[in-house]
């Protein structure tokens, strides 16, 4: 491949062995746009994204989510509630156990 220079003193172009004249500038812009033409479109024909099994069910779930509400506001009532009454009552085990659960669904 031969880079273009121009001379400093004169304009014409000349390759870099400073012996033959380079191609002109209005053919080498032509043969670019071309070449770059044909590499966009066989960039085009070869693009391709294959989603896993996994990330297909992810994306399902998301969908389902995106349609309920980010706070269950009936339950937040209920226990603010039972704070206010001193009814609510912690139940320690249950709480572990889903501690449990969210660890190994975490695995």
């Amino acid at each position: 491949m031969t880079d273009v220079i121009r001379n400093i003193n004169s304009n014409n172009p000349v390759n870099g062995s400073g012996s033959k004249p380079a191609a002109k500038p209005s053919d080498d812009a032509t043969s670019q746009k071309a070449s770059s033409a044909s590499t966009q479109a066989a960039s085009a024909a070869a693009d391709q994204v294959d989603l896993t099994n996994s990330a297909q069910k992810i994306d399902q779930v998301i969908s389902s989510l995106s349609s309920e509400p980010v706070v269950n506001r009936e339950k937040v009532d209920e226990i603010k509630s039972a704070l206010a009454e001193g009814r609510y009552e912690v139940n320690s085990s249950v709480i572990a156990d889903k501690l449990i659960e969210i660890d190994e669904l975490l695995k």
